[in-house]
């Protein structure tokens, strides 16, 4: 509960600053694998006969390990909500076939299982799973070999299915069982496609090249929205902790998304959300993209691939921002974002952002700055920023925290009491262990 407990006085401090200033490394492996091997066209295999034959979309649950095919996309799209994570198209299946695929669901390891043989259903029932009917048929020209692999040491995500050779040799080779060919397909899938900013059709975006690096305990890059009385937060986090908590992170640094819906006055996790998606890299640049949509959904990208999305209660106006904080005092951040981009609006009332990108909100010892200036943009666009020099514009976040004295608990002040501690260049209370750099959208509505 610390972690959830941290994000939360972090999460309040933040609101209040930004409203006053106007087994699963090997599944991981899977997953990247799944979206390269053999295939790097977005677009492949997307003519098939659709009368005739579904595409089976592949996801990924980063906290079991498992991965999950279905051709709805109502459960698909449910199951984004949930946090799974959409890897693409794994293949193409008949609509019909003499062979069915039964799918059953083990309510005990929270994972499900797939096979053509009506005895292994029988015995699986038997054994309590339950009988969730055909999921999909196999082909019976068998044109496309779907091969099985088996982890011993799984409790969940136990069964890999793939037309992937390359994957398959690959598991093998890190102790999963080969498990020869579970079915047919009709043809091979294809990976998710890649999201430009300009393909987003969100209402409201921010991404930036970012890159993390620091000294200590803790320390965390990301880019903000906030509106409505809430903010959600995506970036990069490392807090020696998290691979505590989180075995499925054994480095620590995860790409993290930090949802403050109510309750931001109150400790604990009610009212907020925070979702640890996938591990990150220290000091190298990577692409991110926080996204709000009108119907309140969030979706976090990774060098224009989603990665997660979720529901939030945040609306316009909304202010736009990049931060840098630490764990604790004496911890370090260097922290960079380049090539920041806004896009916000849906008509001249409320398209892009007015004013500069304000890099004066700088507490304890930590300090954000504009390094390089943008593009001026005078235009009738969401990418329009009232002829100010911010589209494109760098920041950087570094510092050493250096809160005077001790926290109320007699500890050393950290991201969790940041905020009742007296900050040294203002003589004020109320002040996250961050530094800031924000801009507001036009509102003329």
């Amino acid at each position: 509960m610390r972690l959830y407990t941290h994000l939360a006085y972090r999460c309040l401090a933040s609101i209040c600053a930004l409203i006053m200033a106007i087994s699963v490394s090997v599944a991981s492996s899977v997953m990247s694998y799944a979206a390269t091997d053999g295939n790097t066209d977005s677009n492949a295999n997307n003519s098939y006969d659709s009368a005739n034959t579904a595409p089976m979309y592949r996801l990924y649950n980063p906290n079991s390990g498992e991965h999950f095919y279905t051709a709805n996309e109502g459960e698909r799209e449910n199951l984004l909500y949930d946090h799974w994570q959409y890897e693409g198209i794994g293949w193409i299946a008949p609509k019909k076939s003499k062979r069915p695929v039964y799918r059953l669901y083990n309510p005990n390891a929270g994972d499900h299982h797939y096979t053509t043989s009506k005895y292994e259903r029988d015995v699986l029932v038997e054994a309590g799973w339950n009988d969730e009917g055909i999921g999909w048929y196999s082909d019976d020209e068998k044109r496309v070999p779907l091969y099985r692999q088996y982890n011993p040491n799984a409790r969940a995500g136990a069964h890999n299915y793939t037309t992937s050779a390359g994957e398959r040799s690959m598991l093998v080779a890190a102790g999963w069982n080969d498990e020869g060919i579970g079915w047919y397909a009709v043809d091979e899938g294809s990976p998710a496609p890649k999201v430009t900013q300009a393909e987003d059709d969100a209402y409201a975006s921010i991404e930036g090249v970012m890159n993390l690096r620091g000294a200590g305990s803790g320390y965390h890059t990301k880019i903000d929205i906030s509106g409505g009385s809430a903010v959600v937060s995506f970036g990069i986090q490392y807090e020696k902790d998290i691979r505590n908590v989180y075995p499925q992170f054994p480095g620590s640094t995860v790409f993290l998304v930090e949802n403050v819906m109510g309750h931001a006055t109150e400790p604990g996790p009610e009212g907020k959300e925070y979702l640890y998606l996938k591990s990150a890299p220290q000091g190298q640049d990577v692409k991110v993209r926080l996204s709000w949509y009108s119907d309140g959904t969030i979706k976090f990208f990774v060098n224009d691939m989603e990665i997660g999305r979720s529901r939030t209660t945040m609306y316009p106006p909304f202010i736009f921002a990049a931060e840098g904080s630490v764990a604790r005092n004496g911890d370090s951040i260097d922290g960079s974002i380049k090539d920041i981009h806004v896009k916000v609006g849906t008509d001249s009332s409320d398209y892009g952002t007015v004013g500069i990108w304000n890099d004066t909100s700088d507490f304890f010892g930590l300090r954000g700055d504009v390094v390089k200036l943008g593009e001026a943009r005078k235009e009738d666009t969401p990418y329009s920023n009232d002829g100010q020099p911010v589209w494109g514009a760098d920041v950087t976040i570094k510092g050493t925290s250096n809160i005077p004295g001790d926290g109320p608990d007699g500890k050393p002040w950290t991201w969790d009491t940041s905020f009742s501690a007296v900050e040294p260049s203002t003589q004020t209370t109320g002040h996250p262990l961050s530094a800031i750099i924000n801009i507001a959208q036009r509102w003329d509505v």
